[in-house]
């Protein structure tokens, strides 16, 4: 039987607990892979020609079709964790690979409310020195995440990134993806297994 990992214990601002919908990680080998995936996102900036946009910050989700560099990196910091909220649920992933793009912010720079596409979202929080600065939602507010985390939350949560007030900067990288329910799995678990309580 497949062991499963329980997400760190992680409270928000308001001082509730997590709502079960909401996964945090924290990546242990982040020291590790913080250098090579920054390193990545220069080269996809210069090799793409990434500037400032409008909202005065960087990302890559506008050219779909460009090689992310960075790609085999988030994939094995963060796989690990997509497949273990799956098994909370009894969900495999979908066979389609998942967009995933960069999003790189400076002092002024912020992204409005919105939503994401797919069943769930994942942010890696590969630069967050300001925990202030760190994704907002709309029904919680702010999740006490730190430079480092993962952070999976089902795709119809509204959220933004805030104002970037201080002069240091905020990198992320995000994909979302589809799940698909594995009758096997909760088969072999048995349906008490997933029972949310």
């Amino acid at each position: 039987m497949m062991k499963m990992i329980t997400p760190i214990s992680t409270i928000n601002n308001y001082g509730d607990k997590l709502p079960d919908h909401v996964h945090i990680f924290s990546v242990e080998e982040h020291a590790h892979y913080k250098p090579m995936v920054l390193e990545s996102i220069e080269k996809m900036k210069a090799d793409n020609n990434i500037k400032l946009n409008e909202k005065g910050y960087y990302y890559d989700f506008d050219i779909p079709e460009a090689k992310r560099i960075y790609e085999k990196l988030f994939r094995q910091i963060t796989f690990p964790y997509i497949h273990d909220v799956g098994e909370m649920y009894g969900l495999c992933l979908d066979i389609k690979p998942p967009t995933i793009w960069f999003q790189q912010y400076i002092q002024g720079s912020d992204f409005g409310w919105h939503q994401h596409g797919g069943h769930w979202a994942c942010i890696y929080y590969v630069e967050l020195p300001e925990m202030s600065e760190a994704t907002e939602f709309l029904n919680y507010g702010q999740f006490d995440v730190k430079e480092g985390d993962v952070i999976f939350f089902p795709t119809f949560l509204v959220h933004r990134s805030p104002m970037i007030k201080s002069n240091l900067r905020k990198t992320i990288i995000a994909t979302n993806f589809t799940f698909a329910v594995d009758r096997e799995m909760i088969s072999n678990y048995g349906e008490e297994h997933f029972r949310h309580r």
